[in-house]
């Protein structure tokens, strides 16, 4: 790690944190669940509003734009705190017992320990460089939507991603919410593929385990358990979390999902403050709002992740004692937080009732499996991916502290809610792999474009919950186990539940978190440092390097977005036509002149596409990686799989070509249209 990756990370966890604080602190929240939960989300929420507000009046989002936003919050932050402060200068206040400070100091600290241990698999993955390209098919539309944010200053639902990034036409909805934090960190580092990574791991690695802890935290809480236990469990939660395969590692590996991984990983904290409303005021239910708004830009399906978690969640609750009442109680208000959401997330909720065919389009990526192996495939946390030495294996250590929990959770009738969140999606998933795409839950797994790694990865939001609630409830048990063995330490009982529950877990980091993370840095490695593909590389840079010096304003540059071309735009701001891997059917013109530009000669329709566009150049690499088509527009592709474009191929003597670049297998052409004749 050099001190350009610190200084990325720091930039990137500012941006990330900052504005959604100061909306928590202008609101006059107190609760430290919600700064570690929901900050992440709000702050995309506040960058949402504010993208949305300054294309409204024609101003540039970036750093400037969200910066004072965050200033007026923070100031109107100050403002309540000093009013608050002087109305309790008169309150008594009471004082923490040592053992109460020493506990959740322990929890934070075991937090932080989790947090490292996700940046741990990033770095190793990165290959200790944040200013690794990630190789990975869905970061070409990642680095692209982080580029053009930056580049144009459109960040608002409705201006994203455009066809065409020299007029932004041709939108498409793409959920954005983490590449709005992307592109401002990018604009202050001035490095797209530097922030983008920076932000991955602030998001991917810092949030999830402070999401996670936030959640158990509150779950310990609502079941009676002191603050120093509570934070103990979440700082546990923290460590198991960073270690688990899914839902981080595995859509990275498997797909580079960043926006439904950040969503996600941002699930928790959301139902951390939503089940953790102060008992009095309406005010709260606005940051909440703007969070959940926040956590909706970031990919649409986390309405579904979150509504299905809190539902089920509020059955455990209905179960205990006084938990109806409790239930009833924050209705109203969460009544409320929804309409602010709605009103926040109307950009957002446009966009998306404007994609044609919708997630449900896709059919089921798995076969049927027996029952038998469905259950234990879920109950076990396999490995899964394309790293054959771990494909298979089961994460044991998880698995015994998530089981650990659900004993003690059974045994204690604390922590219900977890308990019964965490059944609920191990039925979806059961039922989707025995029966993918047309069993009782296939409405649900549409949502998810009946994507098995992502439906299975909700499961594992709720292993981490149930492994620190079991730890520090086992912890309990054991110490006032002890004190009826030693009576004259009942009054060191606490102490005992604090000593047990620390060790638990650092023997959890040191011991399998450093294994699962070893692990998992492995199966990032395979798409960023040790790719098993190449899609943007040496020869990439080299041909980006020679044609930034010839192509002049206005003109494009045709190509294939499967390859390394959209880097000339990501690192030198030249325009590509296309930014899709497949086109976009709101830019016919994006996969006609893919399937068929090697006809210009004798077709007036390609060449008067090229002469609107005003492309003087072809970019092509013969062997890019391939990628699923099943779905391309107007199934221009005819068949499943995708590398080179046909319009790319047998280009030797067509008029008015002419090569002007090569290296390796990436290849640089100049076309002059007036000199190409026709028959």
């Amino acid at each position: 790690m050099t001190l350009s990756d610190l200084v990325a990370l720091g930039v990137a966890l500012v941006v990330a944190v900052l504005p959604g604080a100061s909306l928590l602190f202008a609101f006059g929240i107190r609760a430290r669940a919600w700064f570690v939960g929901l900050s992440v989300p709000a702050s995309v929420g506040v960058a949402t509003l504010t993208a949305s507000a300054c294309a409204v009046v024609g101003l540039r989002f970036g750093p400037v734009s969200l910066g004072v936003v965050t200033a007026l919050l923070l100031a109107v932050g100050v403002v309540v705190a000093l009013r608050r402060r002087r109305g309790a200068d008169e309150r008594p206040g009471g004082r923490t017992p040592a053992v109460g400070w020493v506990g959740q100091v322990a929890g934070g600290l075991l937090l932080l320990g989790g947090m490292a241990l996700g940046a741990r698999s990033w770095f190793g993955g990165l290959g200790e460089s944040l200013a690794t390209v990630g190789q990975e098919h869905d970061l070409i539309i990642h680095h692209m939507l982080t580029a053009y944010i930056q580049r144009s200053g459109n960040g608002a639902p409705w201006q994203l991603m455009p066809a065409d990034v020299m007029t932004g036409s041709g939108v498409a909805y793409y959920p954005s919410g983490v590449h709005l934090l992307a592109a401002v960190t990018a604009v202050l580092l001035g490095n797209t593929v530097l922030a983008l990574n920076a932000t991955t791991v602030v998001v991917l690695a810092f949030a999830w385990s402070a999401s996670v802890a936030a959640l158990t935290y509150v779950a310990a809480r609502r079941g009676r358990s002191s603050r120093s236990v509570a934070s103990l469990a979440g700082g546990v939660a923290a460590v198991v979390a960073a270690g688990l395969y899914r839902p981080v590692f595995s859509l990275m590996h498997e797909g580079g999902i960043l926006a439904n991984a950040s969503a996600l990983v941002l699930v928790p904290g959301v139902l951390a403050a939503l089940l953790s409303l102060p008992r009095r005021g309406w005010l709260p239910i606005v940051p909440l709002g703007v969070g959940c708004a926040g956590i909706l830009a970031v990919h649409p399906t986390a309405a579904a992740s979150v509504g299905v978690s809190f539902a089920a969640w509020l059955v455990g609750e209905l179960l205990v004692r006084g938990g109806p009442r409790r239930v009833l109680r924050d209705v109203p208000r969460l009544v409320g937080a929804g309409a602010v959401a709605l009103v926040v997330g109307l950009p957002v909720l446009a966009q998306v009732l404007t994609v044609s065919g919708g997630p449900q389009q896709f059919g089921a990526d798995i076969g049927p499996q027996p029952f038998s192996a469905a259950l234990g495939n879920a109950l076990g946390l396999v490995y899964a991916g394309w790293v054959p030495a771990n494909a298979g294996y089961p994460q044991f250590a998880a698995v015994a502290a998530a089981l650990l929990g659900v004993g003690a959770v059974l045994v204690t009738r604390r922590g219900l809610g977890a308990l019964t969140a965490w059944l609920a999606w191990l039925v979806i998933e059961v039922a989707f792999a025995t029966s993918p795409g047309v069993g009782p839950e296939a409405k649900l797994s549409g949502l998810f474009y009946n994507a098995h790694l992502r439906i299975w990865s909700h499961l594992s939001l709720f292993v981490p919950v149930l492994a620190g609630l079991g730890v520090v409830l086992t912890a309990c048990g054991v110490a006032l186990w002890l004190s009826r063995l030693a009576p004259f330490a009942r009054a060191r009982v606490r102490w005992a539940t604090v000593a047990v529950a620390v060790v638990a877990g650092l023997l959890y980091l040191l011991l399998p978190g450093v294994k699962y993370s070893d692990v998992e840095a492995d199966y990032l490695a395979t798409r960023y440092a040790r790719s098993h593909f190449t899609r943007v590389g040496a020869d990439d840079e080299k041909a980006i390097a020679w044609l930034a010096e010839r192509v002049k304003p206005g003109q494009r540059v045709l190509n294939s977005a499967n390859d390394g071309s959209t880097f000339l735009y990501v690192e030198k701001g030249i325009p590509v036509v296309n930014t899709h891997s497949l086109g976009t059917p709101l830019a016919p013109y994006t996969y006609e002149l893919m399937a068929r530009f090697n006809t210009y000669p004798q077709d007036p329709a390609i060449r008067k596409m090229l002469r609107d566009l005003d492309v003087h150049w072809l970019y092509v690499d013969t062997v890019a990686p391939g990628i699923g088509s099943g779905v391309s527009p107007n199934n221009w592709v005819g068949g499943p799989s995708f590398a080179l474009a046909p319009g790319f191929a047998n280009l030797d003597g067509l008029p008015g070509l002419t090569l002007g670049f090569t290296s390796g297998t990436v290849s640089v052409y100049e076309l002059d249209l007036d000199a190409a004749t026709t028959p």
